[in-house]
């Protein structure tokens, strides 16, 4: 048998102590938290050709985008994501993205097209204009009274308004959504 897990077996390994308490606290902190994440894939984008998922700087910066050409208005959708069994399906999820345009010249909105399963009413909305050449975080609240929850799924798509002077750019999308508590 080996020796028992003790802090000072810790300290020998990594040549410093570290706290065991601080490492719980963490944790449960973490699992007491009711708000989480789903990443989604940019890459994963269906109905954007290939060569308007581009990197920022081909020599340079290989941060990977999405393309919406200015004068090209398309509409991408994300593969179904399905709902986590820990989604509360009685709070709202809002949906993230994480987008740039050229000149700011446009005032262009992205449309957000959410529906759950099949056959369902159309849930998203709009996004606020974009304003800025910045990075901007823009989101859309899709309401509790319109997601059942897990076994689920939900549809999303993205359809910018016209922009006829900019290019805009997708980097990050994300879903965030309220953990149900656990009951065991």
């Amino acid at each position: 048998m080996g020796e028992a897990f003790t802090l000072r077996s810790v300290e020998d390994v990594f040549g410093h102590r570290i706290g065991i308490g601080d490492l719980s606290d963490t944790l449960r902190s973490d699992l007491r938290s009711t708000q989480t994440f789903i990443p989604l894939d940019i890459t994963a984008l269906r109905g954007l050709s290939g060569h308007l998922l581009e990197r920022v700087n081909g020599d340079t910066d290989p941060t990977r985008r999405a393309k919406f050409p200015a004068g090209n208005r398309f509409q991408v959708a994300f593969p179904p994501i399905p709902w986590p069994p820990d989604l509360n399906a009685s709070a709202a999820v809002v949906v993230h993205l994480y987008v740039q345009c050229d000149s700011g010249t446009d005032d262009c909105a992205i449309d957000v097209l959410a529906f759950e399963g099949l056959s369902d009413t159309e849930m998203g909305g709009k996004t606020s204009a974009l304003t800025t050449t910045d990075l901007t975080e823009v989101t859309v609240t899709l309401t509790a009274a319109n997601i059942s929850g897990h076994p689920g799924f939900l549809n999303l798509a993205l359809y910018p308004d016209a922009h006829t002077t900019d290019n805009l750019y997708l980097y990050l999308a994300w879903l965030e959504y309220s953990r149900a508590l656990r009951t065991s």
